[in-house]
């Protein structure tokens, strides 16, 4: 396996577990242990850990250690505002550029998001990603690089709080949701710049009514 390889099987492993809480938030993670894990030296876990630091999913903090990190509440609400401002000029920008061939994509995922609610239990993995490509469809569609670069990074950090706020019937209303964002991507309506904005809050009451309820 190439150096590089070996860097990006360390992240995505330590991203996949940091994800589904096999490494808890606020644990602190070894590089002596994971070196010894990977059977390597230290500097491809480093390199691994910069870019988990990069994505938001870990603190590194001198002289202590690497901490996954904890994010609060907050966090994701005001991540939630930024995202509400960042789609809803994405889908702006995406009336002017969108085809019957974006359509289809972005449906053809809607039905793959349709096959996994069907079954029981929901893959949330699964559903993270398929959700992650749906959204992110949407900001390409802007022909925004800039604002490509932005939702990247955003969304990297919402992920870990996705797990916690997501079951089967908030599944069910975010899909459900998502098809009306692709009606109004088709009929070229403006109000879907609104109703994108208006969906990501529904996140926020959604994630705070599951707190309250616990």
């Amino acid at each position: 396996m190439t150096r590089k390889n070996l860097i990006e099987d360390i992240y995505h492993n330590l991203r996949t577990r940091i994800l589904t809480e096999k490494i808890y938030p606020g644990q602190k993670i070894s590089e002596i242990t994971l070196a010894s894990e990977y059977l390597c030296s230290r500097t491809p876990v480093r390199e691994a850990l910069k870019r988990l630091e990069d994505d938001g999913l870990v603190i590194i903090k001198p002289k202590s250690g690497t901490y996954v990190n904890n994010e609060t509440s907050r966090d994701f609400i005001e991540l939630m505002q930024v995202r509400g401002s960042l789609e809803s000029l994405a889908f702006h920008l995406a009336l002017e550029n969108v085809a019957a061939r974006d359509i289809n994509q972005l449906e053809k995922t809607i039905g793959s998001l349709d096959k996994l609610i069907a079954e029981e239990p929901i893959d949330m993995m699964e559903f993270a990603r398929l959700h992650y490509d749906f959204h992110y469809s949407l900001i390409k569609l802007s022909g925004n690089s800039l604002l490509l670069r932005h939702f990247e990074r955003l969304n990297l950090r919402s992920s870990h709080m996705f797990y916690e706020m997501m079951d089967k019937n908030r599944a069910v209303n975010t899909q459900k949701e998502h098809k009306l964002i692709i009606e109004l991507l088709k009929n070229k309506d403006e109000s879907g710049t609104g109703f994108i904005e208006n969906h990501l809050q529904r996140k926020i009451k959604r994630f705070l009514d599951k707190g309250a309820t616990e």
